[in-house]
């Protein structure tokens, strides 16, 4: 390729990075919706273990509730609690109960946040607890990637990638809180001047 032009006029910045190619793919993607009875091995792996992932998750978040001192922590982590721990499970719970599976575990054995006593403990710090979220959201973020790739039916594969946005999100929420409430240090940034520097330095 001699120049940049086919990659300069080539289109971005689309929701799901869509062009006006897309059709292509989206005649095979809609075919995938197949209306199936019943889940491939890979995807009901996938989808007993995202739910159980979310099941553990609900007591982890209440834990944290428990534990933290900062107000605004407890309600950072209850409104995520809503806004990604509970749709996540439900969209899990859905696809199981629609095709006649078996819930791997007792959803009764979980608490909501206003039945959660706070507690006096050194065991996990308020900065222990951001950081950890910060963390999980990014675990969560590649667990719900993957999972959509062990799936060619495109419903399972899209409830998994609504999982992955809403991770997503969070993810910077949490690194947002952490560093401002000085928990941690913003992530490091490297300006073009400054890598070009350091690489002709060897170092």
């Amino acid at each position: 390729m001699t120049d940049c032009k086919i990659i300069d006029q080539s289109e971005i910045g689309s929701p799901e990075g869509r062009t006006s190619y897309s059709s292509y793919a989206d005649r095979y993607y809609e075919r995938a919706r197949d209306g199936a009875t019943s889940l491939s091995a890979s995807e009901y792996v996938a989808v007993v273990e995202g739910f159980l992932r979310e099941f553990v998750c609900m007591g982890q978040c209440n834990l944290y509730i428990a534990a933290a001192r900062d107000t605004q922590i407890k309600e950072a982590i209850t409104v995520y609690l809503n806004d990604v721990c509970y749709p996540n499970l439900h969209e899990m719970k859905r696809i199981l109960e629609v095709d006649g599976y078996m819930l791997p575990a007792p959803l009764e054995e979980a608490v909501t946040p206003d039945e959660v006593p706070s507690i006096e403990t050194n065991a996990i710090s308020d900065r222990m607890i951001t950081i950890a979220q910060w963390f999980g959201c990014r675990s969560f973020m590649t667990l719900w990637n993957n999972f959509a790739a062990m799936s060619q039916n495109t419903d399972v594969r899209a409830a998994f990638l609504r999982n992955y946005h809403r991770a997503n999100r969070w993810h910077v929420v949490c690194h947002t809180m952490a560093v401002e409430k000085g928990h941690m240090m913003p992530l490091p940034t490297m300006d073009a001047k400054g890598l070009m520097r350091t690489t002709m330095m060897g170092g």
